[in-house]
């Protein structure tokens, strides 16, 4: 995996909307947190832009993040929010010019498939808070042991390395696992299987999270991802927050027993409610890179390299 530079002050970013509309005013917010941490910010043509409920027309939601990915003086693209759309873009995007001056993508929810073209492609990618996350400012919201989520994004792109600490869930699989970090939400990995970007390498540590989806819906999807021999070859599971829906008793178990019992015939490392996701908890993960998760009695720890 090819790791794009740490930035540093002064370095020139980017914000754009390759999807859903987002309000003005939380761009404001966003746009003011990351010039407090010295960068120069530059927006995309269509970042408050509105067409039906895109941001932008195809080709203006394209123009802004091929722009982005092609501008050597760019050290990150900060997506604004996910929603829907991406899947317009990706057979339409170039990285030849990328390829040559790597920068980071950050993002969650919709950019899930922004972060699989680029993993196919050989490049890590930060899968974490938006500009909704930036905009609050002083985040105070602590994770755990972990921290801050807009801390831990910061110290990542500066490249500091950072440790992650999780208490026990009474669903935890105690082991410890190896491999290349990679995931995301749900509901997207499962609409790319079948696809070029379908693929999870062997051995690898598998994050998942997913909002709105009813429970026999997750079901589904974590029974077509073991059909498809996905879960069996894992080295590790990472369960992360599945919010705004309803429990459903007559799936005889939560969401989180559901994903559990999808896995048991295997002996890998589990862990549950890992703070990413639609939620306050949030943390940014590096996806891409090799970890280490160890799970135990005392809880799970998520360690890079």
């Amino acid at each position: 995996m090819i790791f794009p530079a740490s930035l540093l002050h002064n370095d020139q970013v980017r914000l754009i909307s390759p999807a859903g509309i987002i309000e003005p005013s939380i761009i404001e917010g966003a746009e003011k947190k990351l010039q407090e941490w010295g960068w120069q910010v530059v927006r995309g043509k269509s970042l408050v832009g509105a067409y039906g409920r895109y941001s932008g027309t195809v080709a203006e939601r394209l123009y802004d993040l091929q722009e982005a990915l092609d501008d050597p003086d760019c050290k990150a693209i900060f997506c604004s929010r996910g929603g829907y759309g991406c899947i317009h873009l990706i057979d339409k995007l170039s990285l030849t010019d990328f390829r040559k001056k790597p920068k980071w993508l950050i993002g969650f929810s919709d950019i899930t498939l922004l972060h699989a073209l680029l993993q196919s492609e050989g490049y890590a990618s930060i899968h974490g808070g938006m500009a909704r996350q930036l905009a609050i400012g002083t985040d105070p919201i602590e994770t755990a042991s972990c921290g801050k989520p807009l801390d831990m994004l910061h110290s990542i792109l500066c490249g500091k390395r950072i440790e992650i600490k999780q208490p026990p869930h009474s669903l935890d699989r105690s082991g410890a696992g190896k491999g290349m970090l990679r995931g995301g939400n749900l509901s997207i990995l499962y609409s790319l299987r079948g696809t070029p970007l379908d693929y999870l390498p062997e051995g690898c540590v598998l994050f998942l999270e997913d909002v709105g989806e009813k429970p026999y819906v997750v079901d589904r999807m974590m029974h077509n991802l073991k059909l498809g021999g996905i879960l069996k070859r894992l080295s590790g599971l990472i369960v992360g927050q599945f919010s705004d829906y309803e429990e459903d008793p007559l799936m005889f178990g939560t969401v989180y027993e559901l994903i559990a019992d999808s896995v048991a015939e295997y002996n890998y490392p589990v862990c549950f409610d890992f703070p990413v996701g639609h939620t306050e908890k949030n943390i940014p993960l590096v996806t891409g890179s090799t970890v280490q998760l160890s799970v135990d009695k005392t809880g799970t720890q998520l360690l890079y390299g």
